[in-house]
């Protein structure tokens, strides 16, 4: 036997269909929208290392205003948004989700993200964080990582925030793996090849800025070697055209590559890259004597086994790191 709704049950049942709508997005898609009050016209660069996008794209700021979607089959993820100051906002999401974005131009680092569970526990945390003292802050990242072990918040702070949380394939004294590059230029190179020389792999990208810096530094170090030294510059642009632009005008003359996959490359995901630019300093075994972020404090130090005479033992061989 049926029996008709009544107009009070159809007024409940369709406003509670609204709502269950409104709570979300569209399967498939993935969806950031917002304001940052005082950022009245910007491009923002938004990226994920673990696949949820693909490749590099960019957010438009329009009057203040955020508007951007993008296809996403995946359930749950990570992403970047890079801002033009260069600073970065950690977004958590995926298909479905609809994020939420309010912030303003003046204090960045107090960017709200709402929207999904993760995103509003993330953002109580980092507010924590910043009023922290160094100590207090490392305290709250491990009891947040011990309490919610699962978390994808917790795999993040995991991965980024701990000290001296360093991938086993970028630790000193392990072998490059091995890897066959086809360059731009035509030539090859694979880790056999870089036997015998010192290497120098730099992980770079316009959109992160440092670009000229990073060459010039390139540049000054293949005039001072006096030791085998092979340079490979690993460009993580996914356009092709802005990166001929930077050959052209920096005058890049070393070895260079690109696939335009950003961090999803197959060798930036083998050794674990999540940020750029990233050095790799290795000796001609190929065995990694330095790695990091910050060329002055992480690979300058090590560069006297190259630019010095003395650093070839008796026999015409590099010392061992």
């Amino acid at each position: 036997m049926h029996h008709a709704l009544s107009i009070k049950q159809y007024i409940i049942l369709s406003f509670t269909l609204l709502a269950i709508t409104a709570c979300g997005g569209k399967k498939g898609e993935l969806r950031i929208e917002g304001e940052i009050k005082g950022l009245n016209q910007a491009a923002l660069t938004i990226f994920s290392r673990d696949g949820i996008i693909q490749g590099i794209d960019t957010l438009h700021v329009v009057n203040g205003k955020i508007d951007w979607s993008c296809p996403c089959d995946k359930e749950s993820g990570i992403l970047t948004i890079v801002y033009p100051t260069y600073s970065t906002l950690t977004v958590f999401g995926g298909s479905g989700d609809i994020i939420r974005i309010e912030g303003d131009a003046k204090q960045l680092g107090a960017t709200k993200v709402s929207g999904t569970k993760d995103n509003e526990e993330y953002s109580a945390l980092r507010e924590q964080l910043e009023k922290a003292t160094p100590k207090k802050r490392d305290s709250l990242i491990r009891a947040y990582i011990q309490n919610n072990p699962q978390s994808p918040i917790s795999n993040h702070l995991h991965i980024e925030e701990l000290t001296g949380q360093v991938p086993a394939a970028l630790r000193q004294g392990v072998k490059l793996p091995d890897f066959t590059l086809p360059m731009r230029h035509g030539d090859t190179i694979t880790t056999d090849s870089l036997h015998g020389k010192y290497t120098l792999l730099t992980f770079w990208a316009n959109w992160r800025g440092g670009t000229g810096t990073l060459n010039t530094r390139i540049r000054r170090l293949r005039r001072q070697a006096v030791q085998p030294l092979e340079c490979i510059s690993y460009n993580m642009d996914v356009n092709a055209t802005i990166l001929d632009y930077i050959e052209r005008t920096d005058t890049i003359t070393w070895h260079s590559y690109s696939d335009r996959l950003a961090f999803q490359s197959d060798l930036a995901s083998r050794l674990g890259i999540r940020d750029i630019p990233f050095y790799i300093l290795a000796d001609t075994s190929c065995c990694i004597i330095a790695t990091g972020n910050d060329w002055q404090k992480d690979i300058e130090p090590h560069l006297k086994r190259i630019t010095t005479a003395d650093s070839l033992g008796a026999k015409g061989t590099a010392p061992k790191p």
